[in-house]
């Protein structure tokens, strides 16, 4: 599935009918506003490296949907009826999975990067960057200037990662969850991902 994540909400992904949040750098991911900022805050960012990582949980071929499926959706405000997976189009050759929820605005992405690690990513990133973990794996949790979204990077492998895509739908509408708050729930979605992941 092709989709555009803006930083300003969420596009329709090509190809499917799913909505999903805004990203920080390029776009990929549903919704009804296609924008990128021209500024954010930029702060100051702890390089993932290997050893900062337990171990290596390689994420090639993993199907992201069944991943996605077990995790508690609820507690994020998005429906686990409503999801669909295909291929990135921020990170070609990365399977991706949506999950909408429209009676909260919300939606969640989750993406297996293969071919990007998270301390590559992290150096071109347009955001402020808080650094966290789950189970032991490096999280980075990144702020942008557009409020109606937040997002994550999990380092899982050398050239591998789970990036986070989490916010609100369509910004403007009702209702409108603060981006605290989407912060705080990315960090958990990164640590339940991780658990499922090492299970």
């Amino acid at each position: 599935m092709r989709r555009l994540l803006a930083l300003t909400g969420l596009l329709l992904a090509a190809g499917c009918t799913a909505t999903s949040p805004g990203t920080p750098v390029a776009g990929d991911d549903p919704t009804t506003v296609t924008t990128e900022p021209t500024t954010t805050t930029t702060a100051t960012t702890t390089t993932a490296t290997t050893a900062s990582r337990p171990r290596d949980i390689d994420i090639a071929g993993l199907q992201v949907c069944p991943l996605l499926g077990k995790l508690p959706l609820g507690d994020y405000g998005v429906d686990p009826a409503r999801t669909v997976g295909g291929e990135s189009s921020l990170f070609p050759g990365s399977q991706d999975c949506f999950a909408n929820g429209p009676d909260t605005n919300l939606g969640l992405t989750l993406v297996a990067v293969v071919g990007q690690g998270a301390a590559e990513y992290l150096d071109g990133a347009r955001a402020e960057v808080t650094e966290t973990a789950a189970g032991g794996f490096p999280v980075y949790v990144l702020k942008t200037a557009e409020p109606s979204s937040c997002f994550g990077v999990v380092d899982v492998h050398e050239k591998q990662m789970v990036f986070v895509n989490y916010g609100v739908n369509v910004p403007g509408e009702q209702p409108v969850t603060p981006q605290r708050t989407l912060c705080d729930r990315v960090t958990q979605i990164a640590s339940a991902t991780i658990t499922q992941l090492g299970s």
